[in-house]
């Protein structure tokens, strides 16, 4: 009776323990540990290596959070977005692509949060001696460019529509990627992409365009509808002093602070 009446006792001290530990984990607060709040966030391509270091530091401050990307162009991340894909959170190249969001209703109050300009990509050590736009209208050159449907490509039209010119293109790339792999691997003499893109390769070199014929592109951010709180948290850490610092570090003109 005695040892049956110990097991009896035994086990109501284990399912009082279990009790509790499942209130624990099961509350909201508190001390105890719980799983990451994933945050998925829908980038220009030319955001690649500038938000992979933010979310290195937003980790450091909101360790409970987890930041997933997806890189691409911003037109296809407007139409997946558009389509229904689970993003909480937009930053485009342009505004264009942007406004395909917010007129679908899908977002509010986008916000610029930095900008960029193009600029002339060649292989290290310029074997072509490429030195201004115009020399881009060589046919001899192999020339490397975004298709229309991207943000990078539009600019590239609207720079050439600017400077005069009429660049034949031998390749036309889905984002800025594609075209800096071409370049950096010898399949172009020559491309156009962001600033940005050629200070992150160290297999390019750059050929500044004046500010009189380049282009600036506007990238605005916005969570979006729908998205957990810690969406805007992740918005207000990229606008933060400390967001700031990391993309003008990678090359992004900043807008004043608002």
């Amino acid at each position: 009776m005695s040892s049956g009446g110990g097991i009896a006792a035994l086990l109501v001290v284990l399912l009082v323990l279990a009790g509790c530990g499942s209130e624990g984990s099961a509350g909201g607060g508190g001390s105890g540990s719980h799983d990451p709040q994933d945050v998925t966030v829908f980038a220009a391509a030319s955001l690649t290596d500038a938000f992979d270091e933010i979310a290195g530091e937003f980790a450091d401050a909101h360790g409970d959070i987890h930041v997933e990307f997806n890189f691409l162009a911003s037109s296809d991340l407007a139409a997946q977005i558009i389509e229904g894909a689970p993003a909480d959170v937009f930053a485009s190249a342009d505004e264009a692509s942007m406004t395909r969001v917010t007129d679908e209703g899908l977002a509010e109050d986008p916000v610029v949060f930095v900008e960029n300009r193009l600029a002339i990509a060649v292989p290290s050590g310029n074997p072509e001696g490429i030195s201004s736009l115009s020399d881009l209208e060589d046919p001899e050159l192999v020339v490397a460019l975004c298709n229309e449907a991207c943000p990078a490509g539009r600019y590239a039209l609207e720079l050439f529509e600017t400077a005069e010119i009429t660049v034949e293109p031998d390749s036309l790339e889905g984002d800025v990627r594609g075209v800096l792999t071409r370049v950096a691997l010898g399949e172009a003499d020559v491309g156009l992409v962001y600033v940005t893109d050629i200070a992150a390769d160290s297999k390019l070199e750059g050929i500044a365009i004046p500010d009189e014929e380049n282009v600036v592109a506007t990238y605005p951010i916005v969570a979006l509808e729908g998205a957990p709180p810690e969406a805007a948290e992740f918005v207000d850490f990229v606008r933060s002093e400390a967001g700031r610092r990391t993309l003008s570090g990678h090359g992004f003109q900043l807008p004043p602070a608002r």
